[in-house]
């Protein structure tokens, strides 16, 4: 995904993306509308404040009885405990409905992340998702319980605060409308000009944190190769963009935000010289005044309050609008259509002209055919960049070929349902991932349910079980960040003891030696031969060391198989594999 995909995102989803929101809390609409009843009941319990205060001073204090006098401040002070009473409720209410939305949107958001197939993981940065789901999603968790509340009140608070001057005074009305309409002028201004910075302020917080994700993750070479001064360089540049774009931000807001403070004081001027002048001519009370300079001075937070609320809602605009693009974009289901299961499989594995390439358009694999009966054992090998590694994610089925197919038992490897799949097909990457968890669960990633003992003879098979009975708290031990207390070959067999707790009748395996040092490698490579038993297993290495358990020999270059055949067939033609063992010093 490049850096300029998510602005043009969020520009497309636009106000939409707000009804999208509101969506989310069908679940408490009774809830959610209290909520909204109480915020209007609010807003009119502090419109209509003024009014008694006007009828205080102009059927009490002027008219001096002190009892209507004390009659209308009860009023008021009635008035501000329900106000209060609503405000409270009607806030409790509201974050609830919203924190139970935001809940259910984070879930779908990483629901789409794990149904996303792995071309967006080539592009799109681990550091943006996770801004993503955090910070984005809290930003629309502020929205709905603050914004939203906020935006509720001071419309309806302005709009009875309309209705009430109107019955007051005319002229004083027209000056406050005025007011109004010029204070929301300079909020859509502030709209217009502030949404695409902060288009550009949300987008470089992911780059930061995609750039702080990278660095902190690969510590180990930045230190091994003393990068820390040229990474710093990098990420004090994407610091310093960030920095930009939030001063500008704030520059923005800082003076349209404060606008409204200037017009709301020069209104409120005009109000005092207009009123004065008709209490003065007898055409107005002292009273009406008052109430008209109370509402002013009522509005003015809400006014403000509203070119916030509108700067805001852009930015939970294009914050809405990147989640729902990882929504929208995923595949809705995992399995593809008409999906079939494999009640007895075979093992069997035939690929069929397949051609593959990733977005660079360069071609990964051309045409490539092969067939492995059931059992059989294969040794892919060739010179780096050959697509061995790329041939065995496609028949995981990781990817999928742009042309040719691959079956598995005769089916077509892009009919067989998702589970089906994974419970036939194990594969283990080069570099295995592991979990910060204990080693238990690590294990067991693919069956959370498995008991002790199936965990304990997979790792049996998979020769890790001694080391791990020899730990202090055994398989409960906690291994750690991607597995940093264990060595190469320790994280290589858990991760075979993980795939073999499924017992699959396909093994893949993506160099499994290649960290190994030469005694572990030899050990690794005769435990592979118990744990090859009754299965097909399909190995991708480039030392020879594989070759003493293997059916079948395959050499890739550049993408096509260019010799097939056993060892000693292939040492015969004194080809590419030849060339390979000779380069290792074993073409004897």
């Amino acid at each position: 995904m490049s850096n300029d995909a998510l602005p043009e995102s969020s520009r497309h989803y636009g106000f939409t993306s707000i009804l999208r929101i509101l969506s989310y809390l069908r679940n408490n609409t009774p809830r959610f509308a209290s909520a909204i009843i109480l915020i209007i009941l609010m807003a009119y319990t502090n419109a209509i404040i003024p009014v008694l205060i006007k009828d205080a001073i102009d059927l009490g204090i002027s008219q001096g009885s002190t009892q209507t006098a004390i009659y209308y401040s009860l009023l008021i002070l009635g008035a501000g405990i329900l106000n209060g009473i609503f405000s409270f409720t009607g806030r409790i209410l509201l974050v609830k409905a919203s924190q139970e939305a935001v809940y259910r949107l984070r879930l779908d958001a990483f629901r789409a992340v794990q149904r996303q197939n792995m071309e967006f993981f080539n592009k799109t940065l681990v550091g943006q998702l996770i801004s993503r789901i955090t910070n984005d999603a809290e930003r629309i968790t502020g929205f709905l319980s603050f914004r939203l509340r906020m935006l509720v009140y001071s419309s309806f608070l302005i709009g009875i605060s309309a209705y009430y001057m109107l019955s007051m005074s005319t002229s004083l009305t027209l000056v406050a409308l005025a007011t109004i309409a010029v204070v929301m002028t300079i909020n859509a201004i502030y709209a217009v000009k502030v949404r695409p910075v902060y288009d550009k302020v949300r987008h470089q917080t992911g780059s930061v944190a995609a750039v702080s994700t990278g660095l902190i993750a690969g510590i180990k070479t930045v230190k091994i190769l003393a990068l820390e001064d040229s990474l710093f360089s990098r990420f004090q540049d994407e610091n310093k963009k960030l920095y930009d774009y939030s001063v500008k931000a704030t520059r923005i807001t800082s003076i349209y935000g404060n606008l409204p403070f200037l017009v709301m004081g020069a209104s409120m001027t005009g109000i005092l010289l207009i009123g004065g002048r008709a209490i003065i001519g007898g055409a107005l009370t002292v009273g009406v005044l008052v109430a008209f300079l109370t509402y002013m001075l009522t509005m003015t937070w809400p006014l403000r309050a509203l070119g916030f609320i509108i700067g805001d809602m852009q930015r939970t605009v294009a914050a809405a609008a990147r989640l729902f693009e990882i929504i929208d974009t995923a595949p809705s289901h995992t399995d593809p259509e008409n999906a079939v299961d494999l009640r007895s499989p075979q093992g069997d594995v035939r690929v069929e002209q397949v051609t593959f390439s990733y977005k660079d358009g360069k071609k990964v694999l051309d045409g490539v055919s092969l067939h492995v009966p059931p059992g059989e054992k294969v040794l892919i090998t060739g010179p780096p960049g050959s697509g061995k590694s790329t041939l065995l994610k496609l028949i995981a089925r990781l990817y999928v070929p742009d042309s040719g197919r691959i079956l598995i038992d005769g089916v077509d490897l892009r009919r067989i349902r998702n589970s089906t799949l994974r419970r036939i097909i194990a594969y283990v990457p080069q570099e295995p991932f592991i979990f910060n968890r204990s080693i238990r669960e690590n294990i067991a990633l693919a069956k959370p349910d498995a008991s002790i003992e199936e965990i304990v003879r997979a790792a049996k098979i998979a020769k890790i079980h001694d080391f791990i009975a020899s730990l202090p708290n055994g398989y409960e031990t906690i291994v750690g960040e991607k597995g940093v207390t264990l060595s190469g070959g320790q994280r290589q067999r858990i991760a075979l003891a993980r795939a073999l707790l499924l017992d699959p009748k396909i093994l893949l395996l993506d160099d499994p030696v290649s960290n190994l040092d030469a005694e572990t490698e030899k050990m690794l490579v005769e435990d592979l031969k118990d744990i090859a038993k009754d299965r097909t297993m399909i190995i991708v290495s480039q030392r020879p060391s594989l070759r003493v358990f293997a059916d079948m020999i395959i050499v890739m270059v550049d993408g096509k198989i260019v010799e097939q055949g056993t060892h000693e067939e292939l040492i015969k033609r004194k080809g590419h594999y030849w060339s390979i063992l000779s380069s290792h010093g074993d073409a004897g």
